[in-house]
């Protein structure tokens, strides 16, 4: 079965995306899914299987694994226990390529990410040993998280023991130049999202028609692009009431929402709840 390319949408103002989930919060599935970010993934407890390329292993007790770009998965986490965490952590080549070349004293970091191409699971010690380090992302702003990330990685490329599942990962066979074309319009889409987005101006620049670019998102997404754009936008309108008390509007415009009543019924669709009654349930009172 052919994966599914996920999109991640990393904040304007950081370099990595953090989820934390518990028994009550479980992570969405996203089923058989691929994508372009590096990810580190921290299970607390409880059974289960990572499902990673053609390979499959079970653990007990949580997990700690780390992979790197373009390998296909599925989901990681489990509900066995009321008080288990999973920390999902999500950061795109450029913090490698970009942020930490700039660096020489972090080569132990950078070697851990390469190694990450093979996936590396980690064993029970060193996973217990940074559960006081996972367990603070949910109440970190976005400097803290990334010092935490360098923090946690600093310790895995020191002390951590591990397995590889794969000697090399054949990254090439799942058609790199699709998923290259994927993350061109994810990163269009992430900088565009407040602007009309034309199917025929993002058409024109992969060299694809209007019909052949809808049915090439359809096919390696499984999904319209409007639905992926609108879900997009939405999300970054939730950022910005989470936030502040923002006007509705004011971050309806922001979000590149037009019409107060659309954007109302696609905030309603992926957030089963309308605008103000989100405010009012987080501020206690609501905006217009």
């Amino acid at each position: 079965m052919k994966p599914i390319l996920e999109a991640i949408n990393l904040q304007t103002d950081s370099s990595l995306k953090v989820e934390c989930y518990d028994n009550s919060s479980y992570c969405k599935s996203t089923g058989w899914h691929i994508h372009p970010e590096f990810e580190l993934v921290f299970v607390k407890n409880g059974d289960g299987c990572l499902n990673i390329g053609s390979r499959k292993m079970n653990y007990s007790n949580g997990t700690l694994v780390f992979l790197g770009g373009n390998i296909p998965h599925a989901d990681f986490g489990n509900k066995d226990h009321e008080d288990n965490l999973e920390v999902v952590i999500q950061f795109r080549k450029e913090f490698l390529v970009e942020k930490l070349k700039v660096f020489p004293e972090l080569s132990g970091i950078k070697d851990l990410i390469q190694k990450s191409k093979q996936v590396m699971v980690f064993d029970s010690t060193i996973k217990d040993s940074l559960w006081n380090y996972f367990k603070q992302f949910d109440s970190l702003d976005n400097q803290g998280k990334l010092i935490n990330l360098l923090t946690i990685l600093d310790h895995l490329s020191r002390y951590g023991k591990y397995v590889c599942l794969f000697d090399s990962y054949p990254v090439n066979k799942y058609k790199k130049n699709e998923i290259d074309r994927l993350e061109e319009i994810f990163e269009y889409v992430n900088y565009n999202y407040s602007k009309n987005i034309s199917v025929a101006q993002i058409s024109s620049q992969l060299g694809y028609t209007s019909n052949s670019f809808c049915r090439f998102f359809k096919k390696m997404t499984n999904r319209r692009f409007i639905d992926f754009v609108n879900e997009y936008r939405i999300e970054k309108a939730v950022e910005a009431f989470n936030e502040s008390n923002s006007l509705i509007a004011e971050v309806m415009y922001n979000s590149g929402f037009n019409d107060p009543s659309y954007f109302t019924k696609q905030f309603k669709k992926y957030q089963s709840v309308t605008p103000s009654t989100y405010l009012k349930s987080k501020y206690g009172l609501s905006s217009v």
